[in-house]
């Protein structure tokens, strides 16, 4: 059961650039009895009366128009926005509509900004062909974080992408992240404990972005990201949207520990 917490809302810095690699850690570095609830519902990780995590959200077309500047003002630190998409059947690319005007708002508005890419690729070829498009729309764009990569099942079931093998999956995941490292910029894999299963993580050398609604995370995937909700509410936001705890600032110093030990 989460504490509940009536805190004051702040933004909240990095205490460590995001890492560039999974922070080297023996053990789940994160003590749950630390998230606090705030009167809108948010988490937080507080530890000794500092707040080490930082909230962000991710958007796409169907959030349809945001007023940015309502965002920043509610507390939200960075913005994880959707750059472009695969699709689930034809396997054509798309940029997501809304893409340019969320990206130029939310940097307008002082939130820190990342974008994600929603994969259907099915060969390597085609998951270099995906980071290379998303680094055609970055254009050389700075990014406070990495780009994201993300193959989840297609929701009916039918996807061209929905029954690769592990070894499959995995070798597209590598295949998107070094291209878009080669292009200048980092990445991370994002998924539920389902999408994350398709991998051999052991093998990948990106952090992970974990996405899980109903209670803790078990300390079974190593993540420095977690998205915990995906019905938010978020002022200058009509719609739903997910909330994550960016979470990196813990597990960096709960390695940092370990290293002195």
């Amino acid at each position: 059961v989460f504490a509940v917490a009536l805190i004051e809302s702040c933004t909240h810095s990095r205490l460590f650039p995001f890492p560039k690699t999974p922070p080297s850690v023996n053990q789940t570095p994160y003590d749950w009895s630390n998230l606090q609830r705030d009167n809108k519902g948010r988490l937080s990780y507080i530890r000794d009366g500092k707040t080490l995590s930082r909230t962000g959200i991710d958007v796409s077309s169907h959030q349809q128009t945001i007023d940015w500047g309502g965002v920043a003002q509610d507390s939200i630190s960075f913005a994880y926005i959707r750059i472009g998409f695969r699709g689930t059947s034809e396997g054509s690319l798309s940029a997501d509509s809304f893409y340019e005007q969320n990206i130029a708002g939310a940097k307008a508005a002082g939130l820190d900004v990342g974008v994600y890419f929603y994969s259907q690729a099915i060969t390597e070829d085609e998951a270099r062909e995906e980071a290379r498009f998303v680094l055609q729309q970055l254009n050389g764009q700075t990014l406070d974080y990495p780009v994201a990569y993300d193959l989840e099942p297609s929701p009916d079931g039918g996807g061209r992408a929905d029954n690769l093998s592990q070894e499959q999956a995995t070798a597209l995941a590598k295949a998107f992240c070094d291209e878009i490292r080669r292009g200048g910029y980092r990445a991370i894999v994002y998924g539920n404990a389902y999408d994350l299963s398709r991998y051999d993580l052991s093998t990948l050398s990106e952090n992970i972005w974990l996405a899980q609604y109903d209670g803790v995370p078990d300390g079974s995937i190593s993540f420095v990201m977690w998205q915990y909700t995906s019905k938010g509410e978020v002022n200058g936001i009509s719609r739903p949207v997910d909330i994550t705890l960016d979470l990196s600032d813990v597990a960096q110093l709960a390695s940092e520990s370990q290293q002195h030990q």
